[in-house]
């Protein structure tokens, strides 16, 4: 009976002394915020998994309450002042990632998940010419492929009288890109009924499972643990009643056994894969390729990110472009000018030259649906954030969405007004567009990214006539799962096709 009293007390004793070490003792103790935040990281799992809230909208309040900084954890600060966002994603800023969120993907290795600088940079440093300015020369004419596609798919379903579902239709447009990119192998999303590839529902109902992975390491850590294959052969119906985060990693890891079968294939494509790269010797600094995991974690994680981070400004973009018909016409005029004949679409440096696209786009991804803090580590010796002596070892970060929102950078933050990018009275605007974050960390796609936002936003524009389905302002409420994950209708409209 006392050794069964003494499994119970001492851990409560334990949790006790935790407690009151963060609120008494801690480093970050006499920064403000919620008391139950600086006491238990709990706090934070209640908001986002019990209460599925999303943090960054919560500390819009938390900072007008607190001020600039606001502890948000026992060793967490998160900033809201924009020029914070420098301070913290700075070119000469080689910090560490926070390993309690780069670790919910559940990969050890990969160029988004490596906790260190020195890894990532190796790895980039072999990526990074794939995703260069001249490298999209050749990819454009896959992107433009897959847009035409899209716009085949769309006007199929609109014959058959149906609307589109256009956040499953900009998802299965970046994934057919970034699978035949990474992988050289397409699957066809864009020809699933409806947009609604296998891999699709699975990758967006798999996402209101991160903030319990990302708030619970032993949830995390069991889940992994257990391989998908053998979750797809022992579950009876898998393919309907297995997890979806398994059956997502089940079809990447299909995918990727289906390229290093046929490598052969490589030879093939047109473009380089991540396979050229990581497969070759040479181009690592190492001389030596990743093993079988390595190859998977990386190339889940870019197909990942590349899927969902551009359909989402598309989706953000095309649903305040359909409530405003005046822009709509005006940048279809000034497509016109390098779009005359609808079968002889332009170029890509062609779009880039036109003014109202690019300030369209620009604002598109202003709204992009992110309020996920990309925390560092603070370095041993410490560190000024926003005129603050940080200590050492503290995690920080800002979300994207609280310098997008920004009033003291953004007037009328909160309209969508691509009008503000042409305006030359207001200098240095583009150092706040930050939806790829910045620093030596920043994500290396965002010249694939431009390219797809520049040749669908395009293609959209001057092949319908569009108009809302019944779409409501709830139906574009988003709750952020790392991604950000719409509970509700999605936007739905009608695509006309035009005649010339």
């Amino acid at each position: 009976m006392i050794r069964l009293w003494l499994w119970v007390f001492v851990p409560v004793l334990l949790a006790v002394c935790h407690v009151l070490y963060n609120l008494l003792l801690h480093p970050l103790r006499k920064f403000p915020g919620p008391v139950l935040a600086g006491a238990t990281s709990y706090w934070k799992a209640w908001k986002e998994v019990v209460l599925q809230q999303t943090m960054a909208q919560e500390l819009f309040k938390l900072h007008d309450k607190y001020g600039e900084i606001v502890r948000i954890g026992p060793n967490e600060l998160h900033f809201g002042k924009p020029s914070a966002f420098h301070d913290i994603y700075h070119g000469n800023k080689r910090w560490d990632k926070d390993p309690g969120l780069y670790s919910t993907p559940g990969f050890k290795s990969g160029s988004f998940v490596f906790l260190k600088y020195a890894q990532a940079k190796e790895r980039r440093d072999v990526l990074m010419p794939m995703f260069s300015k001249k490298a999209m020369l050749n990819i454009e004419t896959l992107v433009w492929r897959n847009a035409t596609h899209l716009a085949s798919s769309i006007a199929k379903m609109d014959a058959a009288k149906s609307s589109i579902d256009l956040l499953y239709a900009f998802r299965s447009f970046t994934l057919d890109t970034i699978m035949c990119f990474t992988f050289g192998n397409c699957i066809d999303a864009l020809d699933a009924p409806a947009f609604a590839d296998p891999l699709i529902l699975a990758m967006d109902a798999s996402l209101r499972t991160l903030p319990i992975l990302n708030n619970f390491p032993w949830v995390r850590n069991m889940i992994y643990a257990i391989p998908p294959w053998l979750v797809m052969k022992i579950i009876p119906n898998s393919a309907k009643l297995a997890p979806r985060l398994y059956q997502v990693r089940d079809i990447i890891q299909k995918q990727l056994h289906t390229v290093l079968q046929s490598l052969e294939k490589l030879d093939e494509a047109p473009h380089q894969t991540i396979f050229h790269r990581m497969l070759d010797a040479q181009a690592h600094k190492s001389k030596s390729v990743p093993n079988l995991t390595e190859l998977h974690d990386e190339g889940f994680t870019l197909i990942f990110a590349g899927a969902n981070t551009v359909a989402d400004t598309m989706v953000m973009g095309h649903y305040h472009l359909l409530q405003n018909a005046q822009l709509l016409v005006q940048l279809r005029l000034e497509l016109l000018t390098v779009w005359p004949n609808l079968h002889n679409p332009p170029t890509l440096r062609d779009l880039e030259a036109l003014p109202l696209l690019t300030a369209t786009i620009k604002e598109s991804l202003r709204f992009i649906p992110s309020g996920v803090s990309l925390t560092r580590v603070v370095p041993p010796a410490g560190a000024v954030i926003s005129s603050q002596s940080i200590p050492g070892g503290t995690v920080v970060g800002m979300a994207i969405l609280h310098v997008h929102q920004s009033e003291e950078v953004f007037e009328d933050a909160l309209v969508y007004k691509p009008e503000r990018w042409l305006d030359e009275r207001i200098k240095d605007l583009d150092q706040w567009l930050v939806p790829f974050s910045r620093g030596p960390r920043m994500c290396f796609g965002v010249n694939l990214a431009w390219c797809e936002l520049y040749v669908a936003f395009s293609t959209m524009i001057r092949n319908f006539d569009m108009s809302l389905d019944g779409t409501t302002p709830g139906d574009m409420e988003w709750t952020e799962c790392i991604a950000a994950y719409y509970p509700k209708r999605h936007l739905h409209a009608w695509c006309r096709p035009v005649q010339s």
